[in-house]
């Protein structure tokens, strides 16, 4: 699996969730926390997969160098796992918080597009949603932007993140 998203989406907090505990380090505020990607081995059951964990690439305080070596860390990324037999599946962090802005659909059509050439399925996991009554109300309000915005993914995944105090 490869995490991506923007800056402070949840990438980090997922991984962390995936595995049962803290393995990579994660930040409370939105500071960037994985400066590139980091691979994972993760056990679900008796299975273990790799997850990658990707460095944000949409972050205001980059200056236009730092954003270009995101994008190309990213892409080495890839290519890399196509050496290795590919991608199962990419995982799209966006934050409940957050709105649906034209830079969640840059960094969609990046990954989907243009690095895995609209090839590998896409699961959309919504982090943060402790606002929610239920966790699926965020999605019900949000689908049809998502789609407007041409975002298409295979399934969607809320998750809530326990931050230590």
């Amino acid at each position: 699996f490869v995490v991506f998203g923007d800056t402070g989406a949840g990438k980090s907090s997922l991984v962390n969730l995936m595995a049962g505990k803290e393995i990579p380090h994660t930040s409370p505020d939105t500071q960037r926390c994985t400066m590139q990607w980091k691979e994972y081995t993760i056990s679900f059951d008796v299975k273990f997969y790799k997850v990658f964990d990707t460095s944000g690439l949409y972050d205001r305080q980059l200056g236009i160098k730092e954003y270009l070596k995101s994008i190309e860390n990213a892409y080495r990324l890839i290519k890399e796992l196509g050496r290795r037999g590919g991608i199962d599946l990419l995982l799209f962090c966006v934050c409940a918080a957050g709105r649906v802005t034209a830079t969640l659909q840059s960094n969609y059509r990046l990954f989907h597009e243009f690095f895995c050439e609209q090839k590998v399925p896409i699961v959309l996991v919504i982090t943060n949603p402790e606002r929610e009554q239920r966790m699926e109300d965020w999605w019900v309000r949000n689908h049809s932007t998502f789609e407007k915005y041409q975002i298409q993914v295979v399934g969607h995944r809320s998750c809530m993140h326990h931050r230590r105090q």
